[in-house]
């Protein structure tokens, strides 16, 4: 290896730890404002939200948009078919 391809390996190397992506957690909790949500990512890669304590209303999708983008690292994909499923939320686009 010539020192030009050793140079631009470790300088690849050593930017590629400042642009790291964390991954999203197959499950975890999510606490905003206060409020605690159980996520958990379906093996259809949706993500499913809930609110721990007090159930989603049907009309709440915003809130659990919110707990999808805090448990996808800021990046949930979501659309108009995402959908409330009995007392969770179903982001169907997963994390993007």
């Amino acid at each position: 290896m010539n020192r030009f391809t050793a140079s631009f390996a470790l300088g690849a190397l050593a930017l590629s730890g400042c642009f790291g992506v964390q991954a999203p957690q197959a499950r975890g909790s999510i606490v905003l404002e206060g409020v605690q949500y159980a996520v958990a990512k379906r093996p259809s890669g949706a993500v499913e939200v809930a609110r721990m304590g007090r159930p989603f209303e049907n009309w709440e999708g915003q809130v659990a948009r919110r707990a999808a983008d805090a448990f996808c690292v800021g990046r949930a994909n979501t659309s108009m078919r995402d959908r409330f499923e009995g007392v969770t939320w179903l982001i169907t686009g997963g994390c993007a």
